[in-house]
């Protein structure tokens, strides 16, 4: 097979690979909403997402806090589509993350309230708990592999060629 055509194949194939991970980036940020805002003591920030227990069971919220002091702290509370409180927490460090589950569909809320003395940069997330591997991660990683061994390959014989004189 001539080298050019292999650089070409294996171009593609990366190429492709590239995008199905761009394209699997982009659905994992699809399942979370984010809010990031100034917040000023003794004031509050909602952060909501509809959730559905029937796409996945797993929910999380995370918190995070831009330069977190000694004795700040935020308190956490989420609230189901039914408002009922399904989590309570006061929040003491930077970056914070924990489980929940989605038990009903409807709007979930991550509701955050500025208990420090201080005015805080805080981010909050909510959503669906990204999920394992899959199959399409393992092609993904295999399509990669292949195109850039191609794309080596290509190249070595390519560089090869190149050294060697041309007798006609």
């Amino acid at each position: 097979m001539r080298p050019k055509i292999i650089l070409i194949i294996s171009g593609i194939l990366v190429v492709t690979g590239m995008l199905i991970s761009f394209l699997q980036a982009e659905n994992e940020v699809d399942n979370l909403a984010t809010v990031q805002q100034d917040l000023p003591q003794s004031s509050s920030m909602n952060v909501s997402k509809s959730l559905d227990p029937m796409k996945s069971k797993d929910g999380v919220y995370s918190i995070q806090i831009s330069d977190v002091k000694e004795g700040d702290s935020l308190s956490a509370a989420i609230i189901d589509p039914n408002g009922n409180v399904i989590i309570a927490k006061s929040i003491t460090k930077s970056p914070f993350q924990e489980n929940f589950t989605v038990s009903s569909a409807g709007t979930y809320e991550l509701k955050i309230q500025n208990t420090a003395q201080t005015d805080m940069q805080v981010l909050g997330i909510i959503g669906y708990y990204p999920q394992g591997a899959t199959l399409l991660d393992v092609f993904d990683i295999i399509i990669l592999i292949i195109g850039l061994s191609g794309l080596a390959i290509g190249m070595m014989y390519l560089i090869k060629r190149r050294g060697r004189p041309n007798i006609s």
